[in-house]
């Protein structure tokens, strides 16, 4: 663990600056700073095989690796730079917001708002307006135009490419070009309202008893039969504002194929659910779960990409492959249209909520810098 520690201390001490910056200037390639940092991206090593040179057995190993659904990749094709990932998270600990992640949207809507902005909710994107490759505003479902100096697309990435500009106007991006990207994983999510509480932690992890064929089939656009991996948050352990006393709110994420598997999800959901909760209770010893449930919502690939306009309902993006990060990412201030910026996943750094944030920032920076 000492050693796990020190390299990847040293690991995240050379990556972190270059993944705060933008990845708009290929020629920051050859900046010293750049320079000092390839050896740390391990090029060529996957994240599993990072682990092996701090721990030998093989669950040790899946123990510092299934940081990689994060970035809704497979530990066995991850990039090895990631295996700061875990010690991130070894090291500073996993923070909390009281309320719910939603707490934080609240509090910038609360920023923009005193700062004399206006968060419109309810109100529906239809194209952004694109005149010789000049981004000047957007247009709403409803035929109105907001007209702006600089526009910001919070989009997942590929639907903006693919549904917010007309056709034609993208060339890098166009739409025969998105679909032979690669793409992440998707997640079955299930929540859950009991009015019980259950002896679990705030963060419970449960490894599908074969693993590896687990992965390769999420990522063969397979679903494994009985056995999967899957996590359970009952973040209720830990904050008393997520349910009634006595009760528990649940969410239960299972990684799955993304659509371009072409299941029927609207089928095999509620087959899914039932796998889920049998799991829960053979391996979590909540063998009662189904008399308790008060509230439930299922969300699937398809609901994804139907409800929450997710590519393929790839909820984590573009892939995380060396070839697919940095300047080979789409560009925070992007490159084939003037005055248009992106944050989000889709961008640089990457999927992850620190790094989506990183990306806000990074945006914004360079805007304030224009």
């Amino acid at each position: 663990m000492a050693k796990f520690s020190a390299a990847e201390k040293k690991r995240l001490d050379r990556l972190y600056p270059i993944l705060a910056k933008d990845n708009n200037n290929l020629l920051d390639a050859v900046s010293p700073e750049f320079v000092r940092a390839l050896p740390y991206f391990s090029f060529g090593k996957t994240l599993f095989e990072a682990m092996g040179d701090y721990f030998e057995k093989d669950f040790a190993r899946l123990s510092f690796t299934f940081q990689s659904k994060y970035l809704g990749m497979s530990p066995w094709e991850c990039p090895a730079a990631f295996a700061m990932v875990p010690y991130i998270e070894h090291s500073t600990g996993i923070f909390h917001v009281e309320g719910g992640l939603s707490e934080i949207s609240e509090a910038m809507a609360k920023v923009i708002g005193e700062e004399g902005g206006e968060v419109r909710y309810g109100a529906k994107v239809k194209k952004l307006l694109v005149e010789e490759k000049k981004v000047i505003g957007v247009e709403m479902e409803n035929g109105e135009k907001i007209l702006a100096d600089e526009v910001i697309v919070n989009a997942d990435f590929s639907y903006f490419a693919d549904k917010l500009v007309e056709e034609g106007i993208l060339k890098k991006y166009a739409p025969e070009k998105l679909a032979k990207k690669k793409y992440s994983c998707s997640i079955f999510m299930l929540y859950l309202g009991v009015d019980k509480k259950y002896d679990l932690k705030h963060h419970t992890i449960s490894f599908a008893k074969e693993y590896r064929k687990n992965v390769d089939d999420i990522f063969s656009g397979r679903l494994t039969e009985n056995d999967f991996s899957f996590y359970v948050r009952d973040a209720s352990q830990t904050d008393l504002t997520l349910a009634p006393a006595g009760k528990s709110a649940l969410y239960v994420l299972v990684p799955v194929p993304n659509n371009r598997a072409g299941i029927d999800w609207e089928k095999k959901k509620t087959e899914i659910r039932q796998q889920v909760l049998n799991l829960m209770k053979e391996k979590l010893e909540m063998k009662d779960i189904e008399e308790h449930i008060e509230v439930e919502k299922i969300i699937t690939p398809a609901d994804w990409e139907s409800d929450f306009n997710v590519y393929a309902g790839a909820v984590f993006n573009l892939s995380h492959h060396l070839d697919q990060m940095l300047w080979f990412r789409p560009h925070n201030k992007f490159e084939e249209l003037e005055h248009c910026y992106l944050v989000g996943g889709g961008t640089h750094p990457g999927s992850g909520l620190p790094t989506i944030y990183m990306s806000g920032r990074i945006a914004a920076d360079l805007i304030l810098k224009k």
